[in-house]
């Protein structure tokens, strides 16, 4: 690895860790993410981030959970095959409603519990199940219009336009 693909392997470590994974989950997705070959053995990635390859295998079984990575073997190979496809969020985020449903559910029971509070008292509760009820429903529209947007552009045989609005 070049040195600054070496930080954002980190960087991306730092930012997994963050999110409540282990710093492992996230140098492992990051490097799965800009190696070549994209397939990599436990014993490359072992290799390549410097741990060890009981590092490795527990990490990719947090990763293959949510589908951040893949598994595969090869034919007459006992090795295990890592990677990172470039679909591996899909699934992740076409269900990434279904979080904010259980928070935003969450919040209404706390709601019930304290109906009888003063409603300065449940202003931080109401905010929080407010935000929620309404993420719930943008977010998989907005992931259903990226994917969409996306296949039409595979179709047509083009990158996806990155879009970034000032």
């Amino acid at each position: 690895m070049t040195p600054g693909e070496s930080e954002f392997v980190e960087e991306m470590g730092r930012f997994l860790s963050g999110l409540g994974m282990t710093p492992m989950a996230g140098r492992m997705w990051g490097y799965l993410l800009i190696c070549e070959p994209p397939e990599q053995t436990a014993a490359e990635i072992a290799e390549a981030l410097q741990a060890s390859r009981g590092s490795v295998s527990g990490t990719a079984r947090l990763l293959a959970g949510p589908g951040l990575i893949r598994r595969t073997t090869r034919r007459g190979d006992r090795r295990e095959y890592f990677s990172a496809p470039a679909e591996a969020l899909d699934s992740m985020l076409a269900s990434a409603g279904a979080i904010y449903r259980q928070m935003r559910e969450i919040a209404e029971r706390g709601l019930a519990l304290t109906e009888g509070r003063a409603p300065e008292a449940r202003e931080r509760l109401q905010e929080f199940h407010d935000v929620m009820a309404f993420v719930e429903q943008e977010v998989p529209r907005v992931v259903g219009e990226f994917l969409r947007e996306r296949a039409a552009a595979k179709e047509a045989g083009t990158v996806y336009p990155t879009r970034r609005e000032a």
